[in-house]
């Protein structure tokens, strides 16, 4: 029996008794000077990490660890078992090395080698570009699965398409999604939360590794993921799957802990680790927050109703994240990094979880509002932006001059706002701000797609640098009679420049450039 595999972007048969892979390589944790690369097989043999450098070849083994929380859902048997048996995680830390520089490496495991590149980080006086990602949301029945498509006012969309579902199913949204990602080469990916549809499954996971490191595509094996942690990586599946219970919740989200590494952040809880961090690359430092769940349990100040006495850990001031967080913003502040904060609830939104946190109408028990607490600590550390999820909608709004953004969907849901929400801090919504242009059967402009959040922080000299962010959507090239004829990466009208720090008073650079965003949603 064979399978089609792809290996640093070539597809070529291997002989199912060859391909030892469950997880093909994928990269972690990077740093100037070293890199982790990590993959899953079936066997429980050694594998070797071969590292082409200067002085020759660098050869690494590695050790095969049991990945016990890597099985199928104990709670209710997964569909279209049987299921294989758990795997072995494989995790090798290359030190040594030089920074923003390239390496070609290869794996071999039990007889199957994988071949790609990595590339260490950047020294603090280099340019960085990094996405960002949110609400994947993988799931096999992702295949097929055509997303509800909001209708904004006004718009007609021609008979074919106007059915309320997105012109292609997720999996296929997700895949062009990528394929922008990765043509853009970025330094690093980061993704707001909600990977999975059920953190519990292990065949959402499954589908998850097909997308960055398996046979959708090999992004992973060559640009570091660095992810933070959302509701439904806490939920273990619907019904009999477990839901958001206090052991299926833990039992899910250790399967987050295991795949991904981050440095330590000194967490009581050893359960805690990898699920909020601190990473300096370059001039960037990127603050991970975990918004999972905290403060009183079904209180105006909790964001999920549903999670109670898990591993979560708590955000709510004064909780040992929040002095954590406190103390790394002010560290970052003082370093001179430029700083951007991830996690997946957002504060300021239209969407569903845009409501105050409680129950009944003009409520959501999934709130992102209680996570507005950590607003005056953006703004005394000079936090360039705020990168959320949750709510699968591109949103942009400014508070107290501190850049929030909703990223768009990145497989999922293409949401609308909520009739009767307002948001009296949005200067920028895809649903209302891009339109759709139809002529006939053909989508011209516009419209809420799948998308990602493109930024590049850029020197300008002395010490001043450029910070670009720009929300990207991908778009679906039709002909004349509706049919999908390619795919082209669009930029909605809503990039933002700052420049870090400001230029003192009188200088011609601005020290915030809005481009082309209408002046009278920033109330002028």
């Amino acid at each position: 029996m064979k399978r089609l595999v792809l290996c640093g972007g070539l597809i070529f048969c291997a002989s199912a008794n060859a391909d030892d892979f469950r997880v093909l390589p994928y990269l972690q944790n990077p740093s100037p000077t070293e890199m982790t690369v990590r993959w899953l097989s079936d066997s429980n043999v050694a594998g070797t990490l071969t590292l082409t450098t200067p002085g020759g070849p660098l050869v690494l083994n590695s050790t095969p660890v049991l990945a016990s929380t890597l099985g199928y859902n104990p709670y209710s048997a997964e569909p279209n078992g049987p299921h294989p048996a758990l795997p072995y995680m494989h995790s090798v830390r290359v030190s040594g090395l030089t920074p923003a520089t390239a390496y070609n490496y290869s794996v071999n495991q039990n007889g199957f080698s994988f071949n790609s590149t990595l590339t260490t980080a950047v020294s603090a006086n280099q340019a960085v570009r990094f996405m960002v990602l949110a609400d994947s949301e993988t799931e096999p029945e992702s295949t097929g699965k055509r997303e509800p498509w909001d209708v904004p006012t006004g718009v007609v969309r021609p008979a074919m398409y106007s059915d309320g579902k997105y012109v292609v199913d997720q999996t296929t949204g997700m895949r062009q999604n990528l394929n922008v990602v990765s043509s853009r080469n970025p330094n690093f990916v980061s993704i707001a939360g909600d990977l999975v549809e059920s953190g519990g499954e292990q065949r959402d996971w499954d589908e998850f590794w097909k997308h960055f490191s398996g046979d959708y595509g090999t992004l992973a094996s060559r640009v570091p993921l660095m992810n933070s942690m959302g509701n439904h990586e806490n939920f273990a599946g619907p019904g009999a799957f477990g839901g958001y219970g206090t052991a299926p919740s833990n039992y899910a989200t250790a399967k987050f802990t295991t795949y991904f590494e981050s440095p330590p952040n000194g967490a009581g809880n050893p359960a805690q680790e990898g699920r909020y961090s601190r990473r300096d690359y370059g001039k960037v430092t990127l603050i991970t927050l975990d918004s999972s769940n905290g403060g009183v349990q079904g209180s105006a100040n909790d964001t999920n109703y549903y999670i109670n006495g898990t591993n979560a850990p708590d955000y709510a001031m004064g909780s040992e994240q929040y002095l954590w967080a406190s103390a790394q913003l002010a560290d970052a502040k003082a370093d001179g990094q430029i700083i951007f904060v991830q996690f997946h609830h957002t504060p300021y939104s239209v969407g569903p979880h845009g409501w105050p946190a409680g129950t009944g109408a003009g409520h959501d028990n999934q709130s992102g509002v209680p996570m507005r607490i950590y607003s005056p600590l953006f703004e005394q550390n000079d936090v360039a932006a705020v990168l959320n999820g949750h709510d699968e909608m591109y949103e942009h709004s400014i508070v107290n001059g501190i850049h929030y953004f909703v990223m768009p969907s990145a497989g999922d849901g293409l949401r609308g706002p909520q009739a009767g929400l307002t948001n009296p801090y949005q200067v920028f919504l895809a649903h209302d701000d891009a339109p759709e242009v139809w002529s006939g059967n053909q989508l011209i402009s516009g419209g809420k797609h799948y998308g990602h959040m493109e930024i590049n922080v850029t020197p300008m000299g002395g010490d001043q640098w450029q910070v670009t962010m720009e929300p990207v959507y991908v778009f679906p090239l039709m002909d004349a009679n509706g049919a999908i004829t390619g795919w082209e990466r669009r930029v909605y009208n809503d990039v933002v420049t700052l420049t870090v720090p400001e230029p003192s008073a009188g200088m011609l650079l601005p020290a915030l450039l809005l481009c082309r965003r209408k002046r009278s949603k920033l109330g002028q």
